[in-house]
């Protein structure tokens, strides 16, 4: 059976959290029957886009621990109320200097992370994104470089990350339109903070 996370106090009322079989597993729950709280453990979601330029990806070198002096694509989490192209839009702008919109969905990693006493859940979502405007520059601090490269040149860098390169290869080597695309239409359309992906349609293979 898997441990209840690591919260004491309802973050609701500040009742101490007891234990509660719910769900076929025991979690950390409000005892307070109007409260009702429970925890269904720690969540987020990130996100990395692959901007293509003339044959070359686009990287930025981290600045920070973990993982300091590492190649990787900008990104980074998701805020709790930002839709979430608008997200990887803004990472890519923030953290490279480069404008550009969202083209479709390359892929995704699910993981699975732990602290004694809990654990925790990610979403990594990986973006293809279009080019729109602005030279690769960075804050020389949370980022140290920022730059387009080849995977020749990637070759011969230290530590560019794994799934960095992975995602750069899908995006050069699939058609234009191969990934999940943002719907405009469909169920939920126009509500609000709501986003749906598809695959693509066939006149757009």
């Amino acid at each position: 059976m898997a441990a209840m996370a690591a919260i004491t106090f309802c973050p609701r009322c500040g009742t101490r959290l007891e234990p509660k079989h719910d769900g076929g597993r025991d979690r950390a729950a409000c005892p307070d029957t109007v409260c009702g709280f429970i925890h269904y453990g720690e969540f987020s979601i990130g996100c990395a886009g692959v901007v293509i330029r003339e044959g070359r990806a686009l990287l930025v070198q981290r600045g920070w621990q973990p993982f300091a002096g590492s190649w990787q694509l900008p990104g980074g989490y998701a805020e709790h109320d930002e839709p979430l192209t608008q997200a990887v839009e803004r990472e890519v702008l923030e953290e490279a200097g480069i404008t550009a919109r969202v083209r479709d969905v390359i892929g995704f990693r699910h993981s699975l992370g732990g602290t004694a006493g809990g654990g925790s859940t990610n979403i990594y979502v990986v973006f293809r994104l279009d080019p729109l405007g602005g030279e690769p520059t960075c804050d020389g601090d949370e980022i140290r470089a920022a730059g387009f490269f080849s995977l020749d040149e990637m070759a011969q860098m230290e530590a560019v990350q794994g799934l960095s390169r992975w995602a750069i290869e899908k995006a050069l080597s699939a058609t234009p339109h191969a990934g999940l695309l943002p719907e405009l239409g469909g169920p939920g359309a126009g509500r609000p903070g709501w986003q749906l992906f598809g695959l693509r349609p066939p006149s757009l293979g």
